[in-house]
């Protein structure tokens, strides 16, 4: 409940007319409006709006400063008013209740101008009026910028989820969502397309004797190799624990064979060292390949190259297999 009261303080016409709204505004209608208005003290955390309520109220910020919140539940405030602002505008031209709810963050003075004194100041005055447009159309600005923000923020956030925090690859989650779209589009084109599945060799061995951030540091580095050699409209994704799935559009498998054997060998010939620059033993990994048929779907596909990767293990590891 707000903890209002009247005050005594003096409030001049020169004190007004430091109010955004009352900008440019002649004396006569500056003494007229203190005639017809009600200057209040609020504690701090006193609610002036509410979207649980209707409010027929416009508040002049004198003196203090009040928060604009969405909600209660500790969120950042979306802005801070100071003196010379106002809030209730938009509820009182709308003749709808507050989007948002506005509380006081200290001790404020507000002046308090009823709906029907707000229409008669701006039936009396071009300057509140214009004034009005100005705060009305400063604060659409500044939500639509918000929304950008809040936009561009959601992408990020959107695109993170997808990629794989360890290796800057893509992740499992985006592979689900984007290789039966890529399979969909091949097949319907009657293009050419080929995987990879990739494994590190005697990973968990690697990982036991030489430490898990060792561990990540393979990982890492056999991203940055798939990355730095496959073409530009391959994709490179973690499948998961030390497996790799790379992705090779408009591929049959005689050049896809050649990327693999490509990728192999730089990975077998690509040094690694420990947090300390202590060389570790030089990883390899086991590559199994397969071509997209007709009819074929992701999990088909998948299970393909997986079976091929096993092969490619059976056969000793480090090496490709169909």
């Amino acid at each position: 409940m707000n903890q209002a009261s009247n005050i005594d303080n003096t409030l001049t016409t020169e004190a007004l007319k430091s109010q955004h709204i009352l900008r440019g505004e002649s004396d006569a209608n500056l003494v007229w409006l203190l005639k017809h208005s009600e200057q209040r003290a609020y504690n701090a955390g006193d609610v002036l709006l509410s979207p649980e309520k209707n409010n027929n109220i416009l508040y002049l910020v004198i003196d203090g400063r009040v928060q604009v919140r969405l909600d209660w539940q500790g969120h950042e405030a979306l802005a801070y008013l100071e003196a010379g602002h106002c809030v209730g505008e938009m509820s009182i031209i709308e003749g709808k209740r507050p989007s948002a709810i506005v509380v006081t963050e200290q001790n404020c003075r507000l002046l308090l101008i009823e709906k029907n004194i707000v229409w008669a100041l701006i039936e009396r005055s071009n300057s509140v009026a214009r004034n009005l447009l100005y705060i009305l159309s400063s604060r659409v600005r500044k939500d639509n910028l918000v929304i950008f923000e809040s936009r561009q923020q959601q992408a990020i956030s959107e695109q993170n989820s997808k990629i794989d925090a360890l290796t800057n690859l893509y992740n499992r989650r985006w592979l689900d969502e984007h290789l039966p779209r890529i399979i969909q589009r091949a097949q319907k084109n009657n293009h050419a397309f080929c995987i990879l599945m990739l494994d590190i060799d005697h990973f968990k061995l690697f990982n036991d004797n030489h430490g898990h951030h060792a561990g990540d540091t393979a990982l890492t580095l056999v991203a940055e190799s798939l990355a730095d050699n496959i073409r530009p409209y391959d994709s490179a994704a973690r499948y998961g624990g030390e497996e790799f799935i790379i992705l090779l559009p408009d591929t049959a498998a005689t050049e896809a064979r050649i990327i693999a054997e490509r990728l192999r060998e730089q990975i077998r010939n690509q040094p690694i060292e420990n947090i300390k620059g202590k060389r570790l033993p030089m990883l390899t990994v086991s590559i199994g390949m397969a071509e997209l048929t007709p009819q074929q779907n992701a999990n088909r596909l998948i299970d393909a190259a997986d079976a091929a990767l096993y092969r490619a293990k059976d056969n000793g590891r480090n090496c490709v297999a169909i």
